[in-house]
């Protein structure tokens, strides 16, 4: 198991939520933005993997075009939030708040984290550490 997914996994435990995930773009270098699930952490099925978004649609791609955390609350009661965030209903997350992994001023990864239940009690301080760590952890990859 790699670096990357042993750490996702451990902040799941860490800061006691239902759903890690890290999604990054898998498209070649001048093609357009894919961007996929690449783990998890947490996850209900493997359908996470079948996710495929592109910037600006999805938590995912919202957070890589703005390069801004994003939350979302209350989201299997809305029908637009339940068609617009792909990954929420694959894997029954009602919260959920996401942060971009950035690389200088450039976004390579969104970290997600979600509850299934009305909890929302993000450590959104923790998790932009987090994202940091991720950074560093993408770019040792390529």
């Amino acid at each position: 198991m790699g670096e990357i997914q042993k750490l996702i996994e451990k902040k799941r435990k860490d800061w006691q939520v239902d759903f890690v995930g890290l999604a990054e773009n898998v498209a070649p270098t001048h093609a357009p933005k894919e961007i996929h699930w690449l783990y998890a952490a947490g996850n209900q099925s493997l359908a996470y993997k079948n996710i495929r978004l592109q910037v600006g649609r999805g938590i995912a791609g919202l957070v890589w075009k703005t390069a801004r955390p994003q939350m979302d609350r209350d989201i299997l009661t809305d029908v637009e939030k339940r068609l617009e965030y792909p990954i929420a209903r694959t894997e029954k997350l009602v919260n959920v708040y996401a942060v971009p992994v950035m690389n200088k001023h450039e976004v390579i990864g969104v970290l997600l984290t979600g509850y299934r239940s009305q909890l929302d009690a993000f450590d959104k301080l923790e998790i932009g550490k987090t994202a940091e760590e991720l950074a560093s952890l993408i770019q040792g990859d390529e």
